[in-house]
C-alpha cells in the first residue's frame, strides 16, 4: 500500500517536477546497472578462465596447421599415384610381352 501512496503523490505533482524525478531516477538505476557491469567485468579479469587453460590457436596458427596437414595429406596422394602409375606401367609392360608371344 504504501508504494500506492508513493506512486499517487508522485502522480500529484505537476509535470515539471514529474519529468524531473523520472530523470533522476532514470539516472540512479543506470548508474547502479553500469556498477555492477563494471564490477562484474573487472572481477572476470582477474579470474583465469578455463578457456585460457585449454589455449586456444590464433587463426594463423589454425590456417598453418589445417594447411600442413592438407600439404602431408596431398603429398601422400601423390605417392600413392605414383606407385599406381608404376603398377600400371608394368602391366602395360607384361600385356605387351604377352602380346609379342602371341
Amino acid at each position: 500500500m504504501k508504494i500506492k501512496n508513493f506512486i499517487k503523490k508522485i502522480q500529484r505533482k505537476p509535470k515539471s517536477a514529474r519529468i524531473l524525478i523520472l530523470w533522476i531516477s532514470t539516472l540512479v538505476v543506470m548508474i547502479i546497472i553500469v556498477a555492477i557491469w563494471f564490477f562484474s567485468f573487472s572481477r572476470g579479469l582477474g579470474k583465469k578462465s578455463e578457456k585460457e587453460d585449454l589455449k586456444i590457436p590464433s587463426l594463423f596458427e589454425s590456417i598453418k596447421t589445417d594447411f600442413s596437414t592438407f600439404k602431408e595429406q596431398f603429398n601422400e596422394e601423390i605417392e600413392g599415384e605414383e606407385i599406381n602409375q608404376q603398377d600400371l606401367e608394368e602391366l602395360l609392360k607384361a600385356n605387351e610381352e604377352g602380346e609379342e608371344q602371341q
